[in-house]
């Protein structure tokens, strides 16, 4: 194992380190930068790269960054690329040339006469690198946008005056394609930017060393499980000799600044040596009633902090410190098909969504935070990223929120296909793995790495150098070969899926795929969706023509997915057979909303009742939306939450009480790790009249991380066509912990299992919906109450229905003023709700002050039945109708 340690840092030494918190000396290289083709600026490569040189006409950036990015950020553009089919716009065959990305910086004096290493934390695709007129390392290699390069450029450092960057960057070819690069990629999810992610993709750095370094600290944990009350730690370090002498060098840790331990250690010339202080060397790392870091539903995710210096001379040359959790991850197969992951030596059930960064891969750490902040108020656990890396700043949120991460490389393109790969791809792989696994192996949000996607590497000894690679650099968390069922030569059952749907499912086909072949709860799903999920008519007018605003027209599809998933067709004949043609485009919206709700709850609901017999997770494809789409996600692109939102929302509420399609039942679910007794199941049945048909009071316990079933419908006369059932579930106390409503019908969805594709189930007979277009008018009346915080306001609305019929989706919207946009981002404790006769609700609205542009909000209430003329709204509020028939 050592000598596998250190053929891989010696072989990758151009190959490692992300930043790192407080380290002694780092400048990022961030702002400031200068940007333009090779085409436009001729000028040579020892020119550009020189002080003298004048960027003229070039385009002034900061990094991260791609080129069609940087085009965006300097307003190169006459259009929006998102409008419409302005996407197509883009295309340039400049962008399949190099591109200059210049830097000018200044070393502090203070660095003077140390090693000075420049780090380039993601270039995409491959570029030669100039430092002062000098080429320090060409295209062969630095390729690949997962590997973080480390280049020593002592001897071409200016200690003094002006160093100037340039990098001459090359776009990755076809990485969607089995012989194209091992690039960033997106398979069917999108369109392709023209540029494919060509640039700078992560940060780019210099560190100062006094002839030695220490980097990639790692803290593992282990438990006397069940027992935590100690947790035994060891640590790794991996240190480095810049010099071509000896040295003698200590390394000194300390944890939380009150565990303190050291370890003298040798190095030859230019030697990278990993430290490990094992708990049984050192006992002060046997850690008494530890801060353990847990998933935000079993518990507070505890950050600790471990700082480690290594000293030459009794001096310290550098020293590195970061979070870390005291947490211990695995997972064992409940059988050949189902895993189920262990945190702290607790079971849980895995529900979430994936993950896609902007479509130019513009990061910003608040809209990370935003949209990480809507994850964890939809009550998911888990994030799922393909292929797609992120920065430190994005796993540090997750580590704050308590949201695990699964992640590993790309399907269907390149990255699938390792049997066409050369030996220089080869490399560019195995350099990208030791990479990436240095860089995320010390955070605790981190739960697995997948190998692969949609199936093991085919080349099965890819998958063992893989591991091998993932063994000596200690990954301390479960690794897995694949998101799909196959069976890997090398390592075996998956235990997870990836089976479909990625189409429009009614609600009962989760419960009822009883042949174990497809998306039903069963098994851990890693993507699987009831398809499209169409924006709030708000959204669609900044994307979409006026024109367009049809599921038929051009632009509508191209906002859609691509190959088999290029059109909402499966979707639309959905909503039209169960909910009826819609007059218009408002109509169509609201049909979506009602439809995105119900099917993805379901999705959910199906998965949590099920657990851990033999369902073990689910990851909805996907949560967030790279680009203003129509199809897989949770919210939108300007990050409104809808319908799919709500319902998605709903159904992982942590002490949650649900209607089961497939048995006519109703449950409860909990998510935490404490039992509930003395619990009361509130059940009622209402007719699309008001009236009600049925009233039912059950008592009930349920265990921890459990699930109770609480009673059978029983059949019920007189029923409407259509009608709803409310579910309450209170406390011991009398607390109303939740209230959940389904629509349903008299007539069921019937699916035709025997049809069913990869992607979906196609139905024979759709449930009838159709009378909730004409239920009787209800009057709503509005009140709230607004607290302002230091930058956020929190706004209690309470809503109650004055008529005599159910409010059917009910609708709160927050604007900037009564003629102002929407508030975004926003959080709804709740939305998109039913309200019995005389019922009232409370939600609650929160939003940051500079989202609301400072201004007093205004809030809109619809529902579909809104009596317009009766209702009754205080201060800054009113209604409005969900369609104009």
């Amino acid at each position: 194992m050592k000598k596998i340690v250190l053929l891989i840092a010696l072989a990758l030494f151009i190959n490692y380190s992300f930043a790192q918190d407080n380290e002694t000396f780092r400048m990022i290289l961030k702002d400031n930068w200068q940007m333009q083709s090779a085409l436009k600026d001729p000028s040579p490569a020892a020119t550009i790269s020189q002080d003298k040189f004048e960027p003229k006409g070039w385009y002034k950036i900061s990094v991260p960054s791609t080129i069609i990015a940087g085009l965006l950020a300097n307003k190169a553009y006459d259009f929006d690329p998102f409008y419409g089919m302005n996407f197509e716009k883009l295309n340039d065959p400049a962008l399949d040339k190099p591109w200059w990305f210049r830097k000018e910086f200044e070393l502090p004096a203070s660095e003077k006469g140390k090693n000075v290493v420049l780090k380039l934390h993601g270039i995409n695709y491959k570029a030669n690198v100039w430092l002062n007129g000098v080429l320090i390392a060409d295209s062969t290699k630095i390729k690949g946008p997962f590997r973080i390069i480390d280049l020593d450029v002592t001897k071409q450092i200016k200690s003094s005056g002006n160093n100037v960057l340039a990098l001459e960057i090359t776009r990755p070819f076809t990485p969607n394609k089995q012989k194209g690069d091992l690039a960033i990629d997106y398979a069917d999810w999108i369109h392709y930017p023209p540029d494919y992610n060509a640039g700078i993709v992560n940060d780019v750095e210099i560190k100062t060393y006094d002839k030695v370094g220490i980097q990639y600290p790692l803290v593992t944990t282990n438990f006397d499980l069940p027992s935590l009350a100690v947790a035994h730690l060891t640590v790794d370090a991996l240190v480095t000799n810049y010099s071509k002498n000896e040295q003698d060098v200590v390394v000194k840790g300390k944890i939380n600044s009150d565990i303190a331990f050291e370890k003298k250690v040798h190095l030859g010339p230019n030697e990278i040596k990993n430290v490990t202080f094992t708990p049984a060397e050192y006992s002060q790392l046997n850690i008494k009633d530890p801060h353990i870091w847990w998933p935000w539903q079993y518990g507070k995710p505890e950050l600790n902090k471990i700082e480690l210096s290594v000293l030459h001379d009794n001096a310290a040359s550098n020293t590195i410190a970061e979070n870390f959790g005291i947490r211990q991850m695995t997972s064992k197969l409940i059988d050949d098909h189902s895993r189920v992951f262990i945190v702290n030596g607790k079971q849980i059930m895995i529900r979430g969504a994936a993950w896609s960064p902007d479509i130019f891969q513009r990061r910003s750490p608040e809209r990370q935070e935003q949209e990480l902040r809507l994850y964890r108020d939809m009550n998911m656990n888990i994030v799922r990223s393909e292929g797609k890396m992120e920065d430190d700043h994005f796993y540090a949120l997750c580590d704050k929120y308590g949201l695990l991460v699964m992640t590993g490389w790309m399907c269907c393109g390149a990255w699938q296909y390792p049997e066409n790969w050369d030996a220089a791809k080869r490399q560019v792989a195995m350099a990208s793995d030791s990479s990436v696994m240095y860089w995320l192996r010390n955070k605790p949000s981190l739960m697995v790495w997948l190998n692969g996607s949609d199936m093991p590497p085919r080349d099965t000894s890819v998958e063992r150098d893989y591991l091998k690679i993932e063994a000596a650099l200690k990954w301390p968390n479960p690794t897995i070969s694949t998101a799909d069922a196959s069976k890997s030569k090398v390592s075996g059952f998956s235990g997870v899926k990836m089976a479909g749907p990625y189409e429009w499912v009614p609600p009962i086909y989760w419960e009822t795929d009883s042949t174990s072949k497809y998306g039903g709860m069963w098994s851990f799903a890693t993507e699987i969706s009831p398809g499209p999920s169409i924006p709030p008519y708000e959204s669609l007018i900044k994307f979409l023509p006026k024109d367009s605003l049809w599921y038929t027209s051009a632009d509508w599809q191209y906002h859609c997915g691509t190959m088999t998933f290029g059109n909402t067709k499966v979707f639309n004949a959905a909503l039209i057979g169960r909910y009826g043609q819609p007059a218009n485009i408002k109509q169509y919206v609201a049909f979506a909303q009602a439809q995105n709700y119900e099917a993805h709850r379901a999705m959910m609901e199906a998965y949590g009742l099920h657990k851990y017999k033999t369902a073990t997770g689910v990851v909805q494809w996907m949560g967030s939306n790279p680009w203003p789409g129509l199809i897989w996600h949770t919210y939108d692109y300007y990050l409104y939450p809808a319908g799919t939102y709500f319902g998605m929302k709903k159904s992982m509420e942590p002490l949650h009480i649900m209607y089961s399609y497939a048995n006519n039942e109703v449950h409860i679910t909990n998510s935490l790790l404490e039992k509930f007794t003395g619990l009361k199941a509130e059940v009622t049945v209402f007719n699309l009249d008001g009236s009600v048909k049925l009233v039912k009071i059950v008592n009930a316990d349920v265990d921890a991380d459990g699930t109770q079933k609480c009673l059978t419908l029983p059949a019920i006369d007189g029923l409407s066509d259509s009608y709803f059932l409310r579910l309450q579930l209170n406390d011991a106390a009398g607390k109303v912990k939740d209230i959940n409503w389904y629509w349903l019908s008299k007539k069921p969805d019937v699916l035709n299992w025997k049809k069913s594709k990869w992607y979906m189930t196609p139905q024979t007979s759709y449930t009838n919906f159709s009378a909730l277009q004409n239920i009787g008018k209800t009057a709503l009346k509005l009140s709230y109450q607004t607290e302002k915080g230091a930058d956020t306001t929190v706004n209690t609305v309470t809503i109650t229905n004055t008529g005599k019929t159910v409010a059917f989706q009910v609708h709160l919207r927050a604007l900037k003023g009564k003629d102002g946009d929407d508030i975004l981002p926003v959080i709804f404790s709740d939305n998109y709700l039913e309200l019995a006769p005389g019922e009232s609700r409370v939600i609650y609205c929160k939003y940051a002050d500079k989202d609301a542009a400072h201004a007093e909000p205004y809030f809109v209430t619809s529902a579909w039945n809104i009596d317009m003329a009766a209702s009754k709204s205080e201060k800054e509020s009113g209604f409005e109708e969900v369609w104009v028939k």
